[in-house]
């Protein structure tokens, strides 16, 4: 059964969804029919806008998706929190196309913890995050200003 924790973040309301103790959805899109319920990955979320970048790495997660999209966001949890890489960094390592990336990127249910706002255009333009270039950038800064 899926239930729901939200947060107050500075970024607006993180909403996290569990399926059993794992996480299946962490991000900013509210969830409003499923049972609230407070989880320990909310003190988790908390700890890493308060500064500990690292505090989501221990979170057991279930994003779903297909192998390809796995091996993307396999990919992201590698970059290390302040860093950014680009699309077409990611496919040469995939050997697959910056497009290809793009769309896996898209399709992550766990933007926090899967870090998508991490990557960027070949010439490091912010683009491409489903919660706002704003978000992505307010992410970017607080990883940077405290290196983990």
């Amino acid at each position: 059964m899926l239930r729901c924790d939200e947060i107050e973040t500075p970024i607006g309301t993180a909403f996290i969804v569990l399926r059993g103790d794992r996480v299946c959805a962490l991000d900013f899109t509210p969830r409003p029919d499923l049972p609230r319920q407070h989880t320990a990955a909310s003190e988790k979320v908390r700890a890493y806008f308060e500064g500990d970048l690292h505090a989501l790495d221990g979170l057991e997660l279930d994003p779903g998706g297909t192998p390809f999209q796995k091996s993307v966001w396999a990919l992201l949890k590698e970059i290390p929190a302040g860093e950014t890489r680009s699309y077409a960094d990611l496919a040469r390592k995939l050997g697959s196309s910056p497009r290809a990336v793009g769309s896996a990127n898209g399709a992550n249910p766990i933007s926090l913890a899967i870090p998508c706002h991490r990557v960027i255009a070949k010439g490091g333009a912010l683009c491409g995050y489903a919660h706002g270039l704003e978000r992505k950038r307010w992410l970017l800064d607080h990883e940077r200003r405290r290196p983990g």
